[in-house]
């Protein structure tokens, strides 16, 4: 042993967290120290160990015993593991002398018998303690962290972060898939707010922000844009981004009149297709860069056909249709993820008529017909009336009554009447287990229901409006807002409704079921209008895949922790802000986007960093230079001038495929030896144990996620951490089953990133040459792919092949 760590485990010590009771209520931790004790192990135990007084005891310790070993039984690394990596070195600890067992998410959590786990608390503990007696030292590996910032995704989270960090000294790119900044806000009209009555204009709100985001001098705007790929290391990311083309130079002045001549029509998508535009447009007329784009899925010259009108109209000659498909590559030491929420599909409801009657639409639909710079100029009209209102031209700009303004001269309801009776229905597609529906409040919806309502009684005094509801959730002080609309005649009815029937006039029926006074009602309206769920953007899902990020169940960027880290990612140096990480409100969504450019600010000032270092080694003794090692999927290996086999350490994932490759045991991931993973399984097994191989990625966040979703498998169910299962080999297997495994699963992360896209493969390759290998004994080894949302089937597993062992015995 070097770096002054001594062998065997002389110098060791256990300190163990009560954890305020989630740990000490389940766990007899009285006899696990009386136990280990017994066996000349020290061991202490604190309320909160993650606390100051808690990091205090453990740095005491270590200092007054001269500890160059530690073992932590608390709740998961992946919640404390860098807090208490940074209380041992503070001692000068090696941080490869420190273990953390699981004893919350993997122990006291999911074993109700007090007696189960407390014997599993006492098999974790000592099988961290024999994995001590092999532990060799990391050495540190540095690297500068690039003093750039990227921020995905250009609405008001993206927006806000971009700007929080320019303007704190961070050049920063600001990358958006849309012609335009502004994304969903830019649509939705008016906003509310919790210290007013009032609905505000949100193009007041947001146009200063968008146009503040193209002067800034630290922020570079790329419109048109999307991610391809994420490479390298927290600190020293390489990204590669697809630029598409406008087919518009920068000298375009949005005069209009390449608009004006341009002889296609396309759909409106700013409008909901409520209306059409010219296939050379702006996304709206605030648009932030101003500068008009082609949709080249239409445009006669891009197609082939002769027209040229555009560029014959432009007096600067911007139009240019040689533009090409850019690729740009950036250097940025961290990332923020706000790429945004769209619209339940609502079409999944189908006894609400949405798609099949012309007159049901969704909130977000009533707020572009409520738009002054919408399909009818804010005239509320039904669906059905102004299926001709495309023609309409919309204004050029927001005037200074903004919303609140008009043009008298284009009335479109001259001819038409105006509707007389809506009808709300909240929570389509939330708070809804029935299939296509999301368990989870949107939140925002309620209010949502509300300022709309308000704003139709404000124009519209004899409009009748009826919110049907679950709960109204307005939460905090929007609450006064909910008893202001209240006051104005909305009618309020809770139940959910059964269905939607039109009649030959196209208005609608809605059947409900009131469940105060528990009578069936049926409410006629005009207009329909559907709160839909809050849903993560086909942009939050490609990015979390394409940058190898964590998702709830429900799609959501997953934070690592809800209370301490709410806008860290699952990788370091990745943080996410907005709906991308959850359901909210322009409120909380500016506040939670000024925490993550803090966040990322933080981290990339804290230069240089120090990587996590569970890489492949290479052993220059055993290694023959076959040259099998250097079919690394990731190319982190190569040879060097003098013929020797090297490591890049910034490309290295620590997959362990190389270790598969190496026939002469010359290559290893440092922390994960065979001699460690050997002991920690002398540690932790039993007769009849299943023993679990557990990829530390998405897999390992899995198996917590059974604790915390209060679920149960039995306790002879053990679990060993490995970077993935290409580092276990056939001696390994057969190692677990002479120290009493009854069966062995392999857990891995499923294939929805790059990384694991290349990995996935190779661990069921690697998994069925094992089972051939072994012959009879590759019976007893199992594989199972591990998803978040699969908690549930996890832990049945879990359970099955425990059950499979006891009867084996």
């Amino acid at each position: 042993m070097t770096d002054g760590m001594t062998d065997g485990l002389a110098k060791a010590a256990v300190f163990i967290c009560h954890c305020s009771g989630n740990i000490s209520e389940h766990v007899d931790i009285d006899s696990v120290k009386k136990t280990l004790k017994a066996e000349g192990i020290s061991v202490f135990d604190y309320e909160y160990m993650c606390s100051s007084q808690g990091q205090a005891l453990i740095k005491k310790k270590i200092l007054e015993g001269n500890l160059d070993r530690v073992v932590i039984g608390s709740c998961t690394p992946s919640k404390h593991g860098a807090l208490f990596k940074k209380c041992i070195q503070e001692t000068g600890l090696n941080r490869a002398g420190l273990e953390i067992a699981n004893l919350r998410e993997q122990c006291a959590w999911v074993h109700p018998d007090r007696t189960g786990a407390t014997d599993k608390a006492l098999s974790l503990l000592r099988a961290k303690l024999k994995r001590l007696e092999n532990v060799e030292p990391l050495d540190e590996i540095k690297v500068d962290i690039a003093q750039q910032a990227l921020v995905i995704g250009g609405g008001i989270a993206g927006i806000t972060a971009a700007l929080n960090l320019a303007d704190n000294g961070v050049s920063t790119f600001l990358v958006e898939k849309n012609t335009s900044i502004g994304g969903q806000m830019a649509k939705i009209g008016k906003i509310f707010s919790p210290d007013k009555l009032a609905e505000e204009c949100a193009m007041c709100s947001l146009s200063p922000l968008m146009n503040e985001v193209a002067a800034h001098p630290k922020i570079t705007l790329l419109t048109r844009t999307e991610v391809e790929s994420l490479s390298g290391s927290a600190g020293d990311f390489t990204v590669r981004l697809k630029k598409k083309p406008r087919y518009v130079k920068d000298s375009c002045t949005a005069c209009g009149r390449c608009s004006r001549v341009c002889p296609v029509q396309v759909e409106d998508e700013f409008n909901c297709g409520y209306m059409d535009k010219k296939a050379i447009s702006l996304r709206f007329s605030q648009s932030v860069p101003k500068i008009y784009c082609i949709d080249p899925d239409y445009c006669l010259q891009l197609n082939g056909e002769a027209c040229g009108k555009c560029a014959d109209a432009c007096k600067n000659g911007a139009i240019d249709f040689s533009q090409k498909e850019e690729i740009v590559e950036l250097n940025v030491g961290a990332v923020v993820v706000a790429t945004g929420f769209e619209e339940y599909d609502v079409s999944q409801k189908p006894q609400y008529g949405y798609g099949i009657f012309e007159n049901v639409l969704t909130q977000m639909e009533l707020a572009r017909v409520l738009g002054i710079n919408g399909p009818t100029k804010g005239e509320l009209l039904r669906i059905s009336d102004f299926s001709t209102a495309s023609a309409v031209p919309t204004p050029a700009a927001c005037t200074s009554g903004c919303e609140n303004s008009s043009d008298p001269s284009s009335d479109l309801s001259s001819d038409v009447e105006t509707p007389k009776r809506i009808v709300m229905i909240q929570c389509v597609g939330s708070r809804d287990e029935k299939e296509g529906g999301n368990r989870y409040c949107s939140r925002y919806c309620c209010m949502a229901a509300l300022k709309h309502a308000s704003l139709i009684k404000k124009k519209y005094p004899e409009m009748e409006i009826t919110i049907c509801y679950i709960d109204v959730r307005a939460f905090g002080f929007y609450e006064n807002y909910y008893r202001a609309v209240q006051e104005t005649g909305v009618n309020f009815v809770r139940g959910r409704p059964a269905e939607v029937i039109e009649k030959p006039d196209k208005s609608l029926v809605v059947r409900v079921e009131d469940t105060l006074d528990q009578k069936m009602r049926e409410i006629p309206a005009d207009l329909v209008v559907l709160s839909a769920a809050m849903v993560p953007s086909p942009g939050t899902r490609k990015i979390a895949s394409v940058l190898n990020l964590s998702q709830d169940e429900s799609g959501f960027i997953k934070e690592r922790h809800s209370k301490l880290k709410p806008v860290d990612s699952s990788l370091d140096g990745i943080f996410v802000c907005g709906t991308a990480q959850s359901p909210k409100d322009v409120t909380d969504t500016i506040a939670q986007a000024g925490l993550a450019a803090v966040r990322a600010r933080a981290f990339i000032t804290d230069s240089p960093k120090v990587l996590d270092n569970e890489i492949a080694t290479i052993n220059q003794l055993l290694c023959t230079r076959c040259g099998e090692c250097l079919k690394c999927p990731f190319d982190a290996l190569s040879v060097n001038e003098s013929g020797r086999v090297v490591l890049d350490p910034l490309i290295c994932t620590g997959c362990g495929y190389c270790t598969e490759l190496c026939g002469e045991g010359a290559v290893q991931i440092a922390g994960f030896t065979k001699l460690q993973l050997k002991a920690e399984m002398e540690g932790v097994l039993e007769e009849g144990d299943v023993l679990g191989f557990v990829n530390s990625g998405i897999a390992s966040l899995t198996c917590d996620n059974i604790g915390n979703s209060v679920l149960t498998y039995p306790s002879n169910v053990k679990l060993i951490k490995v970077p993935t299962g290409l580092v276990v080999d056939s001696d390994l297997v057969l190692h677990a089953f002479r120290h009493g495994a009854s069966s062995v699963l392999f857990v891995e992360d499923p294939p929805d990133n790059p990384r694991a896209e290349v990995i996935y493969p190779l661990t069921v390759s690697h998994f069925e040459k094992l089972k051939e290998e072994l012959g009879d004994p590759g019976n007893r080894i199992y594989f199972k792919k591990a998803y978040v949302p699969n908690t549930k089937g996890l832990a049945g597993t879990f359970t099955s092949l425990a059950r499979e062992g006891e009867m084996i015995r």
